[in-house]
């Protein structure tokens, strides 16, 4: 019989301490901005638009290519030789030359963010639609006859009935942007110098190409805390329901 993996978490290692910060960065920045651009997108698809249904389609088309094919658009976005947005600055007049994207340690880290971003606020956006649409309309009317202003209406209606929408939703976007694995790997394999290594791309590079399976799988496993804190976040929040619908939560 063969030796048994030894699970070993070198958290004396630069890079592991590297890839949770980057972990952290990349999960805390990305929820909170395609939170707040979902939220906006479902208020504004909940209002009456014209071609309303056409841009409810649209949106979610980030969403429903596949990942691996996002994350090769962004790289030629991003090339340092062809990248049409640095093209694009360049014949503004305003840069002097192509910007290194995928080069340089925090534009990379900010450019896989923005990725993630585009690719994430559609589910936001479209859940959050769904459970604003749930809100009777007879509320906001009570409340403009009180005389409640629009930012009124949103905090003391609309927020606090959104909320347990709002915890699933910031739940799952945690979860996937915590373990995103293929925009990361196919985008920048982890570089330039480490500095987008996520966990779960340091996990398969340890354990795969590096043969360290015991390591690997430690990293892996140290994912696990971060995500029971997401699903405990998403647990309370839900208990919200026992208060709003003015009984117990059975």
């Amino acid at each position: 019989m063969g030796r048994p993996v030894q699970l070993h978490l070198p958290l004396g290692d630069s890079v592991t301490r590297l890839a949770l910060f980057n972990t952290l960065f990349y999960t805390a920045v990305a929820s909170v901005i395609k939170f707040a651009l979902g939220l906006w997108l479902a208020i504004i698809l909940n209002e009456h638009i014209p071609f309303k249904t056409f841009f409810r389609t649209v949106i979610l088309l980030p969403y429903i290519v596949p990942t691996a094919l996002s994350a090769i658009a962004f790289w030629w976005i991003y090339d340092s030789q062809f990248s049409i947005i640095s093209w694009g600055l360049m014949k503004m007049g305003l840069i002097d030359s192509y910007i290194d994207f995928l080069g340089d340690p925090w534009n990379a880290r900010l450019s896989t963010i923005v990725a993630n971003i585009w690719r994430g606020v559609p589910f936001v956006a479209i859940t959050l639609l769904a459970g604003l649409q749930t809100i009777s309309p007879s509320l906001y009317e009570a409340a403009a006859i009180d005389g409640a202003s629009g930012w009124q209406r949103f905090r003391f209606v609309t927020l606090p009935l959104l909320t347990p929408i709002i915890a699933v939703v910031m739940t799952f976007s945690v979860l996937f942007t915590f373990t995103d694995f293929q925009l990361i790997y196919v985008l920048t394999r982890g570089g330039p110098l480490n500095a987008t290594h996520l966990m779960a791309t340091l996990s398969f590079q340890r354990a795969i190409p590096g043969g360290a399976l015991g390591e690997g799988a430690a990293i892996a496993i140290a994912m696990v805390p971060f995500l029971l804190a997401s699903i405990l976040f998403s647990y309370f929040g839900l208990q919200r329901r026992a208060w709003q619908q003015g009984g117990n939560d059975t």
